[in-house]
């Protein structure tokens, strides 16, 4: 199973996106998913995000969250999600995750407590401060 989730962060089956895309998009699934009810409008407003802060058209976005979808499905652990995007993001781009994390959080109106121990989890293991944190956090909400 291991080996499928590093291929699918290699290499998305679709073609589309790269492995630290499909790792934010997996922790955006992973965070919507918490509160037990992945909705149509919470998967939107992924597939919006991932859309725009990649620059992907809706289709490319839809399929990358498929993948996403998927892959983080398949995975017990974040661990992997946060490797990769350790690796991958420079500090703007963690900090940009963070807040897309916190819009998919409070997609549905409300903030579950499993939605904000993922995002506290997260930032602690991308090294973004609780000042940055809480920065994204007011960003988000808007």
């Amino acid at each position: 199973m291991l080996e499928n989730i590093l291929k699918a962060l290699k290499a998305p089956a679709t073609g589309t996106g790269t492995r630290k895309e499909v790792a934010a998009a997996a922790l955006m699934v992973e965070a919507a998913r918490l509160d037990r009810s992945f909705d149509p409008e919470e998967r939107a407003i992924i597939v919006r995000l991932i859309g725009e802060h990649f620059k992907l058209d809706q289709a490319d976005a839809a399929e990358l969250v498929a993948v996403a979808e998927k892959t983080q499905r398949e995975n017990y652990s974040d661990w992997i999600f946060i490797k990769t995007i350790n690796e991958a993001f420079n500090a703007g781009e963690k900090q940009a995750l963070l807040e897309m994390l916190w819009k998919v959080a409070y997609a549905d109106g409300s903030l579950h407590k499993f939605e904000k121990h993922l995002i506290d989890h997260v930032a602690k293991e991308l090294g973004v401060s609780q000042s940055d944190l809480k920065i994204a956090q007011k960003s988000a909400k808007g």
